[in-house]
Parts: structure tokens; sequence; C-alpha cells
């Protein structure tokens, strides 16, 4: 079987390797600029770019390797590169790429996982101003800046409490543990 009067292996093979290519421009671009510039362009797109490359990627893989080693029909090969093409995006995003873009500051813990925990203030919170404490998780120190709920300055090495956790912040009060 031909495809724009090529065999459809040659076109399998060569969208396999153009994908590769900007895969890699993607991701050399991402490292140097700290944004790739082939997923910034695709992100205009209603998918995701770079779920629409990994498709792609993963179909022409198992077209050119049905094609290459078995002796099913082009259409049965095309047909099944087109679902392993979804199934594989579709793990890559929904079982990796989604849950991560869910996490804010690490892949370790959610900003919320922080309301609750008992953290010590490293520089004092003054009043109507931020400070710094530093909370003990299970995946290390996390220190985030740090402002008073009641707007009562907080001394150094004092003991506090999260009650409230963002991106940017914490909102702290001073912990006094319960004693029976």
């Amino acid at each position: 079987m031909t495809l724009f009067g090529y065999p459809i292996e040659t076109v399998y093979f060569t969208v396999l390797v153009v994908v590769g290519i900007i895969i890699l421009i993607d991701v050399l671009t991402a490292l140097i600029f700290s944004v790739g510039i082939i997923s910034f362009v695709l992100d205009l797109l209603p998918i995701p770019g770079s779920i629409l490359l990994y498709f792609l990627g993963f179909a022409a893989a198992t077209g050119y390797c049905g094609e290459r080693y078995t002796s099913f029909s082009s259409l049965s090969i095309l047909i099944a590169a087109i679902v392993v093409g979804i199934t594989f995006s579709s793990i890559l995003y929904f079982g990796i790429l989604l849950p991560l873009s869910k996490k804010s500051d690490s892949i370790a813990y959610e900003t919320k996982d922080l309301e609750g925990k008992v953290a010590k203030v490293i520089t004092p919170v003054p009043k109507d101003g931020f400070g710094e404490v530093i909370v003990e998780m299970n995946a290390g120190n996390i220190s985030k800046a740090a402002k008073s709920d009641e707007n009562e300055p907080i001394g150094r090495d004092e003991t506090v409490l999260i009650i409230d956790a963002t991106d940017s912040f914490v909102t702290v009060v001073p912990y006094e543990p319960f004693l029976k």
C-alpha cells in the first residue's frame, strides 16, 4: 500500500522521526527558555499539544513495526496503530500529566496538605507583615512565607499552627498544644 506516492512503511517511519525531532526540540527549548516553543504553539489547540505528539509517536511506531514485522493488512495495522496511540497517550495524560499539573509546589505534597500542620517560625512574623516558617513533612522540610492570622507578631523559634495555605504563603496562629 502507498500513501502520498510512498510506501506506507516509509510514511510511518517519517512521521516517527519528525515527531521525535519535534519532541527533542521542545525539550531542549524548555531547558533553555523554561517553556517549550513547540508546546507553547501546540497548546493553542483544543487538546494538549504534547498529547498530540505522543499520540502520533505511539501510532507511527506501532504502524511501522506492524508493517515491517507482521503480515497483517495495512488497514488492520492502521486501526491498531490508532488504538495503541489513543491508549498510550491517554494513559500518559490521565495517569501522569494531569495529576502532576494539579500539584502546586512539588510532586511531594499539595499546598492544601499544609493546613492543620504544626510549623516552627524561622524568620519572625511582624505585625502587618510576613515571616517564614518551616514545616516537617514526609518528603523533607518545607519553608513557606507566613503571616499572622491575628495580625500579632510571632517570634523566632515559636511553634505555630497553619490554618490556611496558598501557593504564595501560609496563615498561622500561635500553637497551643492540647494538654490532658
